[in-house]
């Protein structure tokens, strides 16, 4: 198995333009991406022990990020049950959310949402507006973040049924009260647009290009000169 590292990018409270939180995602040595890596595992029996090192050289990587900044971790829903992840979380030394990548069964729902709150961190959902029952998965899981997937925010951009769907996310979300996360802006008529939504956060390349955790001081200082996004209070 190629070896990975784990990069971090922000996400920015567009309210106030500051980076509250990074996501922590897997770059492999080999270039080939982390759910072609993944997808090969599950093949083998081996996702979630894929999965929970991806998580495990996070957190460890995460150490050296500004102390105040929280992290996101991907994860399915099988691979929590493991405690290995358990133990991996609560040697975390900073605020932590989950970000559920793949869908869970109804009767998974209620479980995954009190071991993520027994473990003291917050949930996420991932990719929102790709599948057919999102919204009832929202009402179901009751998630502290939705994240929009940034093709259905870049379709909505445009087209009226991709303005629909991504309004119908948000009034899952609303009514369950969870906050709104759009991925994949990448300009500052996409960061307005996600102002127009009445949206809190956001992430994407026009916010900052995920970055290993030696290129991070940097990076924000760059994101601060170029969009005016603060990260002094990380």
């Amino acid at each position: 198995m190629p070896s990975a590292r784990a990069f971090f990018q922000p996400i920015v409270d567009v309210g106030v333009m500051r980076v509250i939180g990074f996501e922590a995602l897997a770059r492999f040595d080999d270039g080939v991406s982390p759910l072609e890596h993944l997808s090969e595992a599950e093949k083998r029996g081996q996702r979630a022990q894929l999965e929970l090192q991806l998580i495990e050289s996070a957190v460890d990587a995460a150490s050296v990020l500004p102390a105040e900044g929280f992290i996101t971790l991907n994860v399915s829903g099988r691979t929590m049950g493991f405690p290995r992840l358990a133990e991996t979380l609560r040697r975390c030394d900073r605020s932590w959310g989950l970000e559920l990548f793949e869908g869970a069964e109804p009767d998974e729902c209620l479980a995954i949402r009190q071991q993520v709150d027994e473990l003291g961190g917050f949930l996420l959902i991932d990719d929102a507006g790709t599948g057919f029952a999102d919204e009832e998965r929202i009402r179901q899981l009751r998630p502290d973040i939705v994240k929009i997937d940034r093709a259905v925010f870049w379709r909505s951009l445009s087209d009226d049924d991709g303005r629909q769907r991504v309004r119908s996310i948000l009034d899952a979300a609303d009514e369950v009260g969870a906050r709104a996360l759009v991925e994949g802006v990448e300009d500052g008529s996409q960061l307005d647009a996600v102002r127009e939504l009445d949206v809190d956060l956001a992430q994407g390349y026009h916010l900052g290009r995920p970055t290993p955790v030696d290129g991070i001081i940097e990076m924000l200082d760059d994101l601060e000169r170029r969009v005016g996004v603060d990260a002094s209070r990380l």
